[in-house]
């Protein structure tokens, strides 16, 4: 009888004990729950801010490293200490109340924000298409987290911004104003073309307009909790609207074919006057050679009376006989030449046959 109430006993003290390991385990559970839901974590690239019922009550606060930085943080503790808010510093495991707060982590790093190409007039009524960017941070997580809530409707503030101040700084200027940034001397790829590099000299530049643009951005970002690094907005691209460019190029094409007629000018002359020199070249070696020619001539000319003379010395009658015929082959040796003489006339001497004799010159 003892015994089989031993046994009825054991499967109720064997039940407790399954009782307290599962309420054990619950707790565990419940614990770790807590515990997780108690714990965050910030990243070394996050910020964040706690809030409880919708409310802030704590801000992380991780600035980008630079100069400021220590300002940054002693400007951004002195605020929030107004608004009685707790501030901390730095990445790490941090704790907060499981369930009531909540936390909301914001990029530390810098971000870059690329504004759309848009059409902008100068002051000398030169039509420009500007594209810009700059590299921006989340400044100040609380005023963000109030003010803009997420990136990307970050951008679309930057968008209200930048823009309208860029149009600003540009409409109020001349062109030459925002394509330069000094009063240096241009290079040109021809010494012809100098002149037409000729412009307004520059009294602010390219640099002073991108401080001041950045500075207008800055300043407006402010409301958003947004900063502005450094390096500020840039200006990536600048370029001609259809009509400005058709304009600029038919300029370019004219100042070519300028350059082109000077040239064939230039070498119109040159050949003109290398023609000239050759002319004159050519009359001196002709002239030259004429007198050339009449030297010799004229040498040959007295060589040959010479011979005539000594012949006609040594041989008069040969001589005569000889300038005979060569004057009848020159005037009757035609078929149309008639010649009419008397018989008496010394010229048909030879014809007859009575042939002059000569007396011989003594030696």
């Amino acid at each position: 009888m003892n015994d089989f109430r031993i046994i009825r006993e054991m499967p109720a003290e064997g039940k407790g004990n399954n009782m307290t390991r599962i309420i054990t385990i619950v707790s565990l559970v419940v614990l770790v729950i807590l515990l997780s839901a108690s714990m965050y974590v910030v990243d070394q690239t996050e910020q964040a801010v706690v809030t409880q019922f919708g409310k802030p009550v704590r801000v992380i606060v991780n600035p980008i490293e630079g100069r400021n930085r220590e300002q940054i943080l002693t400007e951004l503790r002195d605020k929030y200490a107004k608004e009685g808010i707790a501030a901390a510093e730095g990445a790490g495991l941090r704790l907060k109340i499981p369930f009531i707060q909540s936390v909301r982590k914001f990029e530390r790093r810098l971000l870059r924000w690329n504004g759309y190409p848009e059409q902008i007039p100068t002051k000398d009524k030169k039509y420009i298409l500007v594209d810009c960017t700059a590299r921006w941070y989340i400044k100040d997580p609380l005023q963000f987290l109030r003010s803009v809530g997420i990136e990307e409707q970050a951008h679309g503030r930057l968008d209200e911004t930048v823009n309208p101040g860029m149009r600003n700084s540009i409409t109020k200027r001349d062109l030459i104003e925002i394509v330069r940034t000094d009063n240096r001397e241009m290079r040109v790829a021809e010494e012809e073309l100098r002149e037409t590099t000729q412009v307004s000299p520059v009294s602010e530049g390219r640099l002073m307009i991108v401080a001041e643009i950045t500075e207008a951005a800055r300043q407006a970002c402010e409301v958003y909790g947004i900063g502005i690094h450094s390096s500020g907005v840039l200006i990536k691209g600048l370029i001609y609207v259809q009509d400005v460019k058709d304009t600029v190029e038919k300029r370019m094409i004219e100042e070519r074919q300028r350059i082109a007629k000077k040239y064939t000018s230039e070498g119109e002359g040159e050949y003109e006057k290398i023609m000239g020199d050759k002319e004159r070249e050519v009359k001196t070696i002709l002239s030259e050679a004429y007198k050339t020619a009449q030297e010799i001539e004229g040498e040959a000319d007295a060589k040959a009376t010479e011979i005539y003379a000594k012949t006609f010395g040594k041989d008069p009658d040969f001589y005569r006989f000889w300038k005979t015929l060569e004057l009848y082959e020159q005037h009757l040796g035609g078929e149309k030449t008639r010649l009419i003489l008397g018989t008496d006339n010394s010229l048909l001497e030879l014809i007859k046959g009575d042939i002059p004799k000569t007396e011989t010159v003594p030696q």
